[in-house]
Formats: C-alpha cells, sequence, structure tokens
C-alpha cells in the first residue's frame, strides 16, 4: 500500500480554487474528511490560514543518497532502496508498545533494517511494502552488531523527486509527513497570495507574507538550513515583524482604554501607613521603597490602578502588597487579598497579623476551610463594610460574597488564576485598583513586552538578612551520598523537599525508579530517612489532600516532602534548608530556580542540589551550572530564554495569552523595540483604525482575541 499520499485525489479546478480563502475550513481542502479536520483542530488547526502558518519545526537534508554500502553509525542519511514487508510485535519491556521493522535493499543488494519503536498510527497499514523508496533517519548499531535505520521516514519514489530541504513538521494524529506537505503546498496555492498583514502597504512595502510563508514551506536548494532552524532566516523575519505590529497594536489600544477607565482615587491622608513603614523593625529595601511610591501615584490617580509587581522569591512583594491594603483602608475603603491556595492565604493573613496587628484594622480569613458560624460572620461584616481587609482563595469570587467599599484588590501569583477569575474579582468593585503579583523570573525587557498593557513594578533586590542558598550539582550515582546529607539536615531540626518530575513510575524496567514520587518516597522510608516522616505531594492529589501534606510539613509533623512541581509556588517554611530535585536537567532554568526559592527562607544555612540524570549529555551539565553562577531570578531568566526560548517563562502567562509565535523574544529584541515604535506612529495616523489601510491590523487585533488574548483589564 502507498505510504501517506493525496497525489492520486483529483486536485481542485482554476474556479474552486478562487473559491477558497485564507478562512476556509480545512475541512473543505481536497484531501481532508471529517477525521482529518478533527485531528488538524486538536494541534489549533481550523482553516486554510491556520494550516498555513503552521510552519516545520525543522529542516533535512534529502538531497544526497547515500549507498547503504557506505553507511556508518550516527549519521543521518538518506537511503534508497526497494521496501521488503513490514512486521510488527509488542515490545518485551513494555506490552502497550509495539515494535515495527523491514528490511532494505539496495540497488546493489546490500541490505538495511529499518526500525520502528511503537509505529505512529499515521504509518499503520500504510507502509508502501514491495515499493522503491527513499528513507531517511539516523543509522545506529543493533544489539547484533549489525546497523539499521531507526525511526526512519519514507518517501515513496512514485510520488517524486523529494525536495532537497525537506520540511518537517509536528504532526496532528494519523496525518503523515508526506500528507501534511502535500496539504500545506495545496493551501498555499490557493490562498498565499490572498494573506492580508497587519502592517498597512504604505509602511511596509516589502513584507510579503505569501512569498515568506512559500519559502518556509519549500525552501529553495541554496536556502541556508541552519538560518531555517534558528528562525531567523529573512522570511521568519517577515512573519515575525507582522505578528509583532499587531501584537504592539492590541497593547497600545488596551493602554490609552485603561487611561481612561474610571477607578476609586485612594488619596487621603497616609497616616497609618506612614506611621506603620516608620515602626516596622527592618529598613525597606529600594526596590520596596521605589514600588511603593510608584503605586502610591497610582492609587491617588481617578482611574483605575492596573499594576503588575514582579519580584524574585522572597523579594518583599508581599509587604508591599500590606501597605497597598493599608492606604485603601484609610482612605475609607475594603482591601481584598486574593491566593490561589488555602494554605498561602492562611500565611498572608498570620503575616498581617503580626506586621500590622497592633493597628486595629480588622482583617478577616474566608477559604473553603472557614465554614459555619464562622464564615457567615465574616460574609456579614465584610457585605457591611466592617470588615477592612479579607485574604481568600477562589472562595471570594462566590456569588453570595459582597464587598461594598473594595478599592484595592490584590491577585498574588496571578498567573495561577484564570483570566476570568481575575475578572470576577474586579467585578467585586467595578473601578476598584487592581495589584497582580509574581515571583515567575522574567527579565526586566521582556516583561515590558509580555505585560507593555501594564503598568509594572520591579523588585529586583533581596531584603538584607535572607540566608543564600548554596547550589551544588551532583550524579544520580550520588543519591545515596545525598540521602545521609539530607539526615544530617533532619537530625538538626531541619527540613527537606526531595522534587521528581513524575507521580508514578512509567518504565517496566526500573530506569525511572527515582524519577517518580511512589518510587522516591518508597526509596527513602526503606534507606537513610527511614527514621523520619515522609509525606507526598503531587497533582492528582485532592485539593484537600495536597493542604494537609503541606499543612503537616509547615508544622513539622512531617520532615520529608516527596513531591512533584505543584510545590513551586507553596508556602514559608523556615526550617525546610535542602531541597533536592531529581533529573534537574529536565527543567528550565526559571523553574529551577523557582523551586530553589522553596528553601532559604529561615536562619539555617540552606541548600539546592541538582541531580543530572545518569547519562546526561555534557550540555544539560553545563546548563545547570548557570544556576550555579546566578542568584537573582533575572539573571536565571536571561540565562532561561537566551539558552532555551520563551516557552518555560511563557507559561506563566494564561494559555493562549501571548499570541507571538514567531518572534524570538531575546533575539529579537531590537525588533521589539523599533515594532513598538512603529504601532505608535500608526496609532497617531490612524487613531481608531478607521481607514481601509488598516484592513490587516484590525483583523490580526480580533484574531487574537478569538485565540484568547487577554488584555490589561484581565491581566
Amino acid at each position: 500500500m502507498r505510504a501517506n499520499s493525496i497525489d492520486s485525489a483529483a486536485k481542485p479546478g482554476d474556479a474552486a480554487i478562487r473559491a477558497l480563502s485564507p478562512d476556509t475550513p480545512v475541512a473543505e481542502l481536497q484531501g481532508v474528511g471529517p477525521k482529518r479536520a478533527a485531528a488538524m483542530a486538536e494541534r489549533g488547526i481550523v482553516t486554510l490560514r491556520d494550516l498555513i502558518f503552521h510552519l516545520p519545526f525543522r529542516y533535512e537534508d534529502w538531497s544526497a543518497v547515500t549507498p547503504i554500502e557506505k553507511l556508518a553509525p550516527g549519521a543521518v542519511v538518506t537511503v534508497a532502496g526497494e521496501l521488503g514487508i513490514v512486521t510488527e510485535r509488542p515490545m518485551r519491556s513494555a506490552r502497550w508498545r509495539r515494535l515495527a521493522h523491514a528490511v532494505l535493499t539496495g540497488e546493489r543488494g546490500a541490505k538495511l533494517r529499518l526500525v520502528w519503536f511503537n509505529l505512529p498510527a499515521y504509518m499503520r497499514g500504510r507502509l508502501p511494502s514491495g515499493e522503491k523508496v527513499l528513507a531517511h533517519g539516523r543509522v545506529s548499531e543493533s544489539a547484533t552488531g549489525g546497523l539499521e535505520l531507526t525511526q526512519p521516514e519514507l518517501r515513496p519514489l512514485s510520488m517524486g523527486e523529494p525536495p532537497p530541504i525537506r520540511p518537517v513538521y509536528r504532526l496532528p494524529a494519523s496525518i503523515g509527513q508526506n500528507l501534511l506537505a502535500a496539504l500545506i503546498l495545496r493551501a498555499l496555492d490557493a490562498v498565499a497570495d490572498k494573506i492580508v498583514g497587519a502592517i498597512p502597504e504604505e509602511i511596509h512595502r516589502d513584507l510579503k507574507l505569501g512569498e515568506a510563508l512559500r519559502y518556509l514551506h519549500a525552501p529553495p536548494a541554496d536556502a541556508d538550513r541552519a538560518a531555517l532552524e534558528r528562525g531567523e532566516s529573512q522570511a521568519h523575519q517577515t512573519l515575525a515583524g507582522d505578528e509583532l505590529f499587531g501584537f504592539e497594536l492590541a497593547l497600545c489600544l488596551e493602554r490609552e482604554r485603561a487611561a481612561a477607565r474610571a477607578g476609586i482615587a485612594l488619596a487621603g491622608a497616609a497616616q497609618v501607613s506612614s506611621r506603620w513603614l516608620a515602626d516596622l523593625p527592618f529598613v525597606l529595601t529600594a526596590a520596596q521603597s521605589r514600588a511603593i511610591s510608584e503605586i502610591g501615584r497610582d492609587l491617588e490617580q481617578p482611574r483605575q490602578m492596573n499594576r503588575m509587581l514582579l519580584g524574585d522569591v522572597g523579594g518583599g512583594k508581599t509587604l508591599v502588597a500590606f501597605w497597598a491594603a493599608l492606604r485603601a483602608v484609610e482612605c475609607g475603603c475594603q482591601a481584598a487579598i486574593m491566593a490561589p491556595t488555602e494554605l498561602l492565604a492562611e500565611q498572608h493573613h498570620a503575616s498581617f497579623q503580626r506586621l500590622c496587628g497592633n493597628l486595629g484594622i480588622p482583617a478577616g480569613l474566608l477559604t473553603a476551610r472557614v465554614t459555619g458560624a464562622a464564615r457567615a460572620a465574616t460574609m456579614r461584616t465584610l457585605a457591611s463594610g466592617a470588615l477592612s481587609i479579607v485574604f481568600g482563595t477562589h472562595a471570594l469570587l462566590q456569588d453570595r460574597v459582597r464587598i461594598p467599599r473594595l478599592g484595592l484588590g490584590v491577585i498574588d501569583e496571578q498567573h495561577r488564576f484564570g483570566v476570568f477569575d481575575r475578572a470576577r474579582l474586579k467585578a467585586l468593585g467595578a473601578e476598584a485598583n487592581v495589584l497582580m503579583m509574581t515571583a515567575t523570573p522574567i527579565p526586566r525587557s521582556l516583561a515590558m513586552s509580555l505585560f507593555a498593557n501594564l503598568e509594572i513594578s520591579f523588585l529586583d533586590e533581596l531584603p538584607p538578612g535572607r540566608t543564600p542558598v548554596t547550589t551544588t550539582i551532583f550524579s544520580e550515582d550520588d543519591l545515596g551520598r545525598i540521602e545521609e546529607m539530607a539526615a544530617e539536615e533532619l537530625r538538626a531540626g531541619n527540613r527537606a523537599y526531595f522534587v521528581v518530575p513524575q507521580i508514578e513510575n512509567s518504565d517496566e524496567t526500573g530506569e525511572d525508579e527515582v524519577r517518580s514520587v511512589t518510587a522516591m518516597a518508597e526509596r527513602l522510608r526503606k534507606g537513610a530517612l527511614g527514621e523520619f516522616k515522609i509525606a507526598v505531594l503531587h497533582g492528582k492529589m485532592r485539593a484537600t489532600e495536597k493542604e494537609s501534606a503541606m499543612r503537616a510539613f509547615r508544622d513539622g509533623a512531617v520532615q520529608v516532602l516527596v513531591a512533584t512541581t505543584v510545590v513551586e509556588v507553596g508556602i514559608d517554611v523556615a526550617e525546610a534548608s535542602l531541597i533536592v530535585i531529581i533529573a534537574a536537567e529536565r527543567y528550565g532554568l526559571a523553574q529551577l530556580h523557582q523551586l530553589r526559592g522553596r528553601v532559604g527562607r529561615g536562619r539555617a544555612a540552606s541548600r539546592c542540589i541538582l541531580v543530572a540524570s545518569r547519562g546526561c549529555e555534557t550540555s544539560a551539565i553545563d546548563r545547570l551550572g548557570v544556576m550555579i553562577a546566578c542568584s537573582s531570578g533575572a539573571e536565571v531568566a536571561r540565562e532561561d530564554l537566551r539558552m532555551r526560548g520563551p516557552g518555560d517563562l511563557l507559561g506563566a502567562r494564561q494559555t493562549g495569552a501571548l499570541p507571538l509565535k514567531f518572534v524570538g523574544l531575546v533575539r529579537d529584541a531590537r525588533m521589539i523595540e523599533n515594532f513598538r515604535a512603529l504601532a505608535e506612529s500608526w496609532l497617531r495616523t490612524d487613531p481608531g483604525l478607521k481607514s481601509p489601510a488598516s484592513q490587516g491590523a484590525r483583523r490580526a487585533i480580533r484574531r487574537m482575541l478569538a485565540h484568547g488574548f487577554s488584555l490589561g483589564d484581565v491581566g
């Protein structure tokens, strides 16, 4: 049977092609039926526009065919020959996966074994046995000493010569590379010249999106493959510039709307807040003082504050939030401080009582744990206005909650809340000022782009007295030694985290025995830490179970917490002096820094041990070395972006919130500045984007909103 190919399908006539538009559903494209359309939709490919903007993630060189007899292990090659019968069998170590293999016979009779581990669904039953094919893949040595090609891509020669530089796509289920490439080329023929960019032609006549898309999907033989794979070709820059213009336009428009949005002016005398700052038993950092001044100026204005407070772990964001809440109260308003977990809300409430309890300002707690008469009393005093400050979780968003004089809403770890949660908090007070906080490490320049529609305050220094955390790298082979070190810490009265990447063991061979919560907890109980209480924490546990585990660890009933990265945003446990992160190379540097921030919150010297997996590549070890050299979140984030790209950091925004597919947020920093200026300039020319020249810009902004991009009023 022929491999995935649509060449045999009748091609539509000129009239049918002319009828297609970029907004035409992919289901109407020749060769796409309901099942394939559904598979594409799962990848976000719904229209022909989506299809042609689904770019290759890498490129292969199929231009040179290597004779089978000249192959060497490790090489990535293209070979030609006749494909034998493909057979499949379950794999011994993982019987739910299927091993497939076949023999390729070259022109001179040389044979090469082809092997697929867990044959993709789109290839099953469609491999062209008995046909002459090209096979592309990596040469490896088999267990018996012969050579084989692993996970090869096939192309029947009956389909014609492959392009010299072949694009490789991330595939929807049940659709192969050959089929997807053919569908994209067909869509390009139909609609590439109908794509209207966001940038008006009178600004940039040389940005031809259709030409750029053709270049990226069908590169010429002399194209720079390295530049294509890095996303640095001129064609990539064309797409990046166009989407960046629309993005910056949207942010500029939102900033203008926010400036006109009415808000509660908190301009009363600052007697309480000023006296509180003066009486603190420590000195504020310069960054905290600066943030307080910036927030104070915002609060005095008769427009709604919409400010983001970005600060490193332990940088003092909570204290700044307390000051803002006091400012609201002394101006005759109420304040609500919302945290993503009950424990964090409880911690904030307790910290407020400790730091502000002598001020006589009533502050309450509203979480799911507050029930019965206590809950009714809190709701009643809150609704009457007698409760000045309320700390809580999602419980604050319930329909029965009334905060009649809400002047300030604070949202801690704002990325943990959905955009609608943030909007509902604001709905409690339509003109209330909003302060959002996050400890996600983001470089200043990137933050100015990500949150360009908000005002931003940075806490870029740590308060004096914070215990520095020593970071070291160990191999998985050193686990026994690490466990002995942990035992010493625990015997000294401290506590320890062990962070692993998996909840359960997924490998029947046992190679993942130290990478799952269940296996690691069992190992520690039977080994060097058997004398201590050990608890587990992971994402599949019920919320009450998670809270119970963290509460036991906080209160000392448990000395060791074995967890996945759900512990990344947790509570302050002053006695936690050690965190061990297993398979550390699997995480981004920014996430490692967040995890490291779980320790060093008390007076004891603290350590972060990064455990590299057995056989980990040298480059991965070098990357982990950044954690030793960099102590601040800004430094770590900058290196993370430089080495890995923005993926990890963008996870800090609501899924789908940042519609930048082609812009490299570090690489293209100068471009971001230029297109921000270009967008501002165009808005001065066409303030409402009402002219015909702004048609493409209007469409670009509508697409962003349709795909979930949330503007400033919901953070």
